[in-house]
């Protein structure tokens, strides 16, 4: 009733903050003559609320939208933000929540690698935990290290045709622009590459924190067990299995 923007692109409470309404909802104070509103009802919110007349309409409309859902919510709620190129990639049809978010993170920079606590005047150790020789960072990780490439690259083969190594965005990319992926077959590379990184963040945590490693061939294991559990059930699973022989 208060804080929805219906009244005009706008909340009973940006109009007048000090005021509240004894009931929550909008049909309390309709008829089916218009609007019932109690005598309390201060006279600027009156007059806002009395501009709309709704009695000649079959229903109150959300965005000129007589069948509102969730979806219409949603597109007006991120109407105005700006559409990144790479969000396919991550929050495809065959997604995983959990290991999209950490994709998105890792697409965005915001995992707290060393080179990033650092500028936030937090001591770290700047050395890359898989290899011993790299940096602590987004574009090290993902995937030019020796370790994380070897992870990836074995999980998907067609990665191996690359002369150096690719950065995260460029994976992604050589998938959908493969011609000879069909669009479930590139979903699943996007799944692949999202639950990677999830796995490679959490081997880089545990060697850090828990002095606990694994193999490349004991993680590349983990993550696909972890495939195959989601993957499984896909209705193309079996056209999957012949295509990518880790799911055999």
């Amino acid at each position: 009733m208060e804080w929805d923007h219906w009244c005009n692109g706008k909340s009973l409470k940006d109009i007048l903050p000090s005021f509240k309404f004894e009931k929550s909802f909008v049909n309390c104070y309709t008829s089916n003559y218009g609007w019932n509103l109690p005598s309390s009802t201060p006279p600027l919110l009156l007059t806002e609320m009395l501009d709309i007349n709704f009695y000649e309409q079959p229903a109150v409309v959300w965005d000129g939208s007589l069948s509102p859902t969730f979806s219409t919510f949603y597109d007006s709620y991120f109407g105005l933000n700006d559409e990144v190129c790479w969000h396919k990639f991550v929050w495809h049809k065959k997604k995983s929540l959990r290991f999209s978010s950490y994709a998105w993170m890792a697409m965005l920079g915001k995992l707290k690698t060393a080179d990033i606590l650092i500028q936030r005047g937090i001591d770290a150790y700047v050395t890359c935990s898989f290899c011993g020789a790299g940096s602590d960072c987004h574009s090290h990780l993902f995937f030019s290290c020796d370790f994380s490439f070897t992870v990836i690259a074995s999980l998907l083969p067609p990665l191996g045709s690359f002369l150096f190594r690719p950065n995260l965005l460029q994976t992604f990319e050589f998938f959908e622009e493969a011609r000879d992926f069909s669009i479930g077959e590139k979903n699943f590379c996007y799944f692949t590459i999202c639950s990677s990184i999830y796995f490679l963040w959490r081997e880089r945590n545990t060697r850090r924190f828990e002095n606990n490693w694994k193999s490349p061939m004991t993680l590349i294991s983990v993550i696909r067990h972890a495939i195959l559990a989601k993957v499984k059930f896909w209705k193309q699973f079996e056209d999957l299995k012949r295509r990518f022989d880790f799911l055999c």
